[in-house]
């Protein structure tokens, strides 16, 4: 059976991370590979990362943050300056 989560961007973090009111419980049980598809607005990512991650500078990435919510990121990068998006921005997560 498919998982469908839906909630969106309540804040922008200072380094320009959107940060969604979906919370890393809600999260918990979903795999951290590339069956699991996060959109936002005409983007996507796939996967979701914990904060610890390794990827590479300029990386789209969904990440349990340290929030204690989902966050959108983008390596190195502001996300909200580069995509300009903001709070309201629908977020839907599946997999």
């Amino acid at each position: 059976m498919a998982h469908v989560l839906k909630g969106s961007v309540q804040r922008v973090s200072a380094t320009g991370d959107l940060i969604t009111d979906i919370s890393n419980e809600q999260i918990a049980d979903a795999p951290s590979d590339d069956s699991v598809v996060v959109t936002f607005g005409p983007h996507h990512t796939l996967g979701i990362y914990d904060p610890d991650h390794e990827e590479s500078e300029s990386t789209l990435l969904a990440v349990r943050g340290t929030s204690g919510n989902l966050e959108l990121t983008i390596v190195g990068i502001s996300l909200s300056e580069m995509l300009g998006i903001g709070p309201g921005e629908k977020v839907e997560i599946k997999w």
